[in-house]
C-alpha cells in the first residue's frame, strides 16, 4: 500500500492537473468564441445571415461551468501547499518568516485620514448687512448660544429666594395692557420702586442689578433689563427645584433633568429674549397696592391677558414674606378657589413631583414672554427680526460653505456659527 507521503504528492498532481484541464477548456473556448466572432464578421459583410447552432450553444455552456473559479483555485492551492508539508517536512515552516501586511482586528476604525484644508476665516459684518441675510433659525440658535453663555453667571450670583424675583418679574410686566399692547415687561420697573406697591421689590432689583453687572462684563452685548427680570427667576426657581429634588431621592439620582424637562430653558420651557429697555416709568396706579381686593387682583390679571391660572399660580409670590395672605384673598373667588385645589392636589406627591415646578414655569412664562410692550416674542413681531445678543459675520475656508452666518454675543463664540460637519472635519469636534 502507498504511503501517506506517496498519496499527498498524488493529490498534489491530481489537483494540479485539474487546474490544467480546466485551463485547457477555458483556452479553448476563448478561441472557439473568437473564431465564431471573426466568422459572423465575414458573413455580415457578404450579407449573409449566420445563427449559431445549438451545438454550440452547448458547447459554450459546458466551457461556461468548467471555467476556474476563485474559490477553487484557493483550495487546490491549500492543498498542495498541505501536500507539500506532509511530503518534506523541512518545508513546513516555509511561508513562517514571509511578511504578510497587517489587517485591523475586527471593527477597528481606521485612522482619520489627513484633510489638508485652507484655514477658516471669518470677517465681521454689521448688524445692519447680516440680520437681512440670515434667517430666523440661526438668529434664535444665537440667542440659545447667548443664554447657556450667561446661565452659570445667573446661577453664580442669584442670592435671594426665587419668589422674591417672581414677584419683580410680576411689577415689571404688571402695567401691561392686552388692549393695544401698551407698557409691560421693558425695565421700567427701576424708575417705579419709590412707589408703595413696589417697595417689596427693592431687594430683588439691587440682586438683579448685580447679576446683570456680572453678566454685562463677560459679554460683548450687554444683556436689557427687562430681559434680566423675565429670565432671572425661571433660572433661580430651578435652583431651588434641583435641591428639594435631590434632597428626597438623594444626590445620585439620574433622574431630575428626564423628570423636570417641562421647567428646562432650552427644551421644554424655552426661554426667550429680546425685550427692550424703556427709558422712563410707565404710568402710576396700574398695580394693585397691599390692600387690595380680589376683585382688583382678578381685574389685574384680566387687563394683562391672563386669568385664573396665572393669578392662582401668583398668589404665594405677591407679598413678600406672608404667601398665605395671597392665597387667602384669591381663593375668594369661587374659580381660584377650584384652581388652587388642583395646586394642591399637584404637591401630594411631595418635592419630587415635577408638577408644581413645571406649573410654576409655564405660568412665569406667561407673564413674561406675553406681557410686553408690541406683543409677545415671536417671529411676528418686527423686533425680532433683528434681535439683540447676536452677531453676524461672514465665514468661508476650513470646509465651511461661504456665507453670513450667526453667533451669540460674548467673545470666543464665532467658531460657534460654524457647520458641525465642518468642526469634525476639522477635528474642532
Amino acid at each position: 500500500a502507498p504511503s501517506p507521503t506517496t498519496i499527498n504528492i498524488m493529490a498534489s498532481y491530481l489537483a494540479a492537473s485539474a487546474i490544467g484541464a480546466n485551463v485547457g477548456v477555458a483556452f479553448q473556448r476563448n478561441t472557439s468564441v473568437a473564431k465564431r466572432s471573426s466568422s459572423a464578421k465575414q458573413s455580415a459583410t457578404r450579407g449573409v445571415v449566420v445563427r449559431a447552432q445549438k451545438s454550440d450553444d452547448a458547447s459554450s455552456t459546458a466551457a461556461d461551468a468548467a471555467v476556474v473559479s476563485r474559490r477553487q483555485a484557493l483550495y487546490v492551492a491549500g492543498v498542495f501547499a498541505g501536500s507539500l508539508a506532509s511530503a518534506a517536512p523541512a518545508l513546513a515552516g516555509f511561508l513562517d518568516d514571509l511578511e504578510l501586511p497587517k489587517l485591523p482586528a475586527g471593527g477597528a476604525v481606521k485612522e482619520k485620514r489627513v484633510i489638508n484644508l485652507p484655514p477658516m476665516i471669518v470677517t465681521p459684518v454689521p448688524r445692519e448687512e447680516g440680520f437681512p441675510l440670515a434667517n430666523g433659525g440661526d438668529k434664535g440658535r444665537a440667542q440659545q448660544q447667548y443664554l447657556k453663555f450667561i446661565e452659570p453667571i445667573i446661577v453664580a450670583n442669584a442670592d435671594l429666594p426665587f419668589e422674591d424675583y417672581m414677584r419683580l418679574a410680576l411689577h415689571d410686566a404688571g402695567t401691561f395692557n392686552v388692549v393695544g399692547k401698551t407698557n409691560g415687561a421693558n425695565g421700567s420697573i427701576r424708575f417705579e420702586l419709590d412707589r408703595p406697591e413696589n417697595k417689596d421689590c427693592i431687594a430683588a432689583f439691587k440682586s438683579v442689578e448685580k447679576i446683570k453687572a456680572a453678566i454685562d462684563a463677560k459679554v460683548t452685548q450687554p444683556i436689557s433689563y427687562a430681559d434680566a427680570i423675565a429670565i432671572i427667576p425661571h433660572y433661580a426657581a430651578r435652583i431651588v427645584f434641583a435641591r428639594e429634588y435631590f434632597e428626597v431621592m438623594g444626590p445620585d439620582d439620574p433622574n431630575f433633568e428626564f423628570l423636570f424637562i417641562g421647567t428646562n430653558p432650552y427644551l421644554g420651557a424655552k426661554i426667550r429674549i429680546g425685550r427692550k429697555d424703556t427709558d422712563a416709568a410707565d404710568p402710576a396706579g396700574l398695580i394693585p397696592g397691599e390692600d387690595a381686593t380680589c376683585d382688583q387682583l382678578v381685574a389685574w390679571f384680566k387687563r394683562m391677558g391672563l386669568g385664573p391660572n396665572q393669578l392662582s399660580m401668583f398668589a404665594p409670590y405677591l407679598y413678600a414674606g406672608n404667601p398665605q395672605k395671597g392665597l387667602d384673598i384669591v381663593s375668594q373667588d369661587g374659580t381660584n378657589a377650584g384652581v388652587l385645589e388642583q395646586y394642591v392636589m399637584q404637591r401630594k406627591l411631595g418635592k419630587r413631583a415635577p408638577g408644581p415646578a413645571v406649573t410654576i414655569i409655564k405660568k412665569l412664562k406667561d407673564v413674561t414672554d406675553l406681557c410686553i410692550p408690541g406683543g409677545a416674542l415671536t417671529s411676528v413681531n418686527p423686533a425680532q427680526r433683528d434681535p439683540p445678543y447676536v452677531e453676524y459675520a461672514y465665514i468661508r475656508g476650513g470646509g465651511e460653505i461661504p456665507r453670513v452666518t450667526t453667533f451669540g454675543a460674548y467673545p470666543g463664540s464665532s467658531d460657534r456659527g460654524s457647520s458641525k460637519f465642518a468642526q469634525k472635519v476639522r477635528g474642532d469636534r
